[in-house]
């Protein structure tokens, strides 16, 4: 058998094994060696992204020291000055637009408005997908978040959302966390698969609710038929429901990704993917960025949910269908 019609015979051999298997021994060690160059690679790759978890720890104190003051002018301990506040509302408007703007600026109210009422929960009603999980019950709750601030921590790799609020008649404390473990490095036994770091755990905190401003919980009443006699009786009983302050009870809290994917069924996993991506979400979109969500500019683009995908691939074999169908027709017309 001729070189090319060996290179014909392998490129029929679609399985990775059955491809492998018939090459010559001096081609095989080869491979063997450009893996091994490969595995070396992954590891440069690795220590990378270990330095940019150190870069974020390390520069973390400066953007906090930033998002102290914009906490201060939204809560309004500190009014801007000119100066400090000489830059265009809207960054896409043109001169004519803002000036139509002030035009239709309303009056100041009778009562001076300190900082920006509702700056958070106006901002997170808009921001994609995490507006999602806010319902109508938690907003009078909302109404007292006063920021937001991430902390980023080295041993062990990890990064911590913290949820700021005043005194309220809700729930006791005045933060509220979500600590996300981090694997920075590959997994030794998927070590090919390596992308980067992944989230692979996370918990949240346990909120101490006043008695009856649960909003996680309500109280449903059920008809109970007795067996023993032609009689009935209600009980109640608490069930979960939809609720943004779920966000702190983590699914899962003793499984991670990663680590023990075995115990891991497919709507586990899928669940927990969905609470990593919205701590990402918040960590690196809405906090930094917290006041293009507050002016609506900011859009969720690198985030999409596995139904906008499957739609994407939809449109993605309908285009090439209808591309395959124009070119028969060329064809028959040929």
């Amino acid at each position: 058998m001729g070189s090319n019609d060996f290179e014909a015979f392998l490129d029929d051999r679609t399985d990775g094994k059955d491809y492998i298997s018939v090459l010559p021994r001096s081609i095989k060690r080869r491979i063997q060696a450009l893996k091994k160059l490969q595995i070396d690679g992954i590891n440069i790759e690795a220590q990378f992204y270990e330095r940019v978890h150190q870069l974020e720890a390390e520069f973390a104190p400066m953007f906090n020291a930033l998002h102290e003051k914009r906490r201060a002018i939204v809560m309004g301990t500190h009014e801007p000055t000119d100066e400090e506040a000489d830059f265009p509302i809207l960054h896409s408007c043109t001169e004519d637009e803002i000036k139509q703007m002030e035009f239709a600026t309303a009056p100041e109210p009778a009562q001076p408005t300190k900082g920006i009422p509702r700056f958070w929960l106006h901002l997170l009603k808009s921001a994609d997908h995490v507006g999602e999980m806010v319902m109508e019950h938690d907003e009078p709750i909302l109404q007292h978040l006063i920021d937001i601030t991430c902390d980023v921590d080295t041993t062990p790799d990890s990064y911590t959302l913290t949820f700021h609020f005043e005194p309220n008649d809700y729930f006791y404390q005045t933060q509220l966390k979500k600590r996300y473990m981090l694997q920075i490095g590959p997994n030794p036994d998927e070590i090919f698969e390596y992308d980067g770091p992944i989230t692979v755990g996370a918990k949240g905190t346990e909120i101490k609710w006043k008695e009856g401003k649960n909003v996680t919980q309500k109280i449903v009443k059920k008809k109970e038929q007795k067996k023993t006699r032609n009689a009935s009786r209600f009980i109640t009983k608490s069930v979960k429901t939809d609720s943004f302050f779920n966000f702190f009870d983590t699914p899962f809290t003793n499984k991670r990704i990663g680590t023990n994917d075995s115990e891991l069924d497919p709507e586990e996993r899928e669940l927990l993917q969905a609470d990593f991506e919205i701590g990402l979400v918040f960590r690196d979109q809405i906090i930094p960025r917290a006041v293009l969500f507050y002016t609506k500019e900011a859009v969720n683009d690198n985030f999409m949910s596995f139904d906008d995908a499957e739609d994407e691939d939809e449109v993605e074999e309908e285009i090439d269908d209808e591309i395959d169908t124009t070119g028969d027709e060329s064809d028959r017309n040929d």
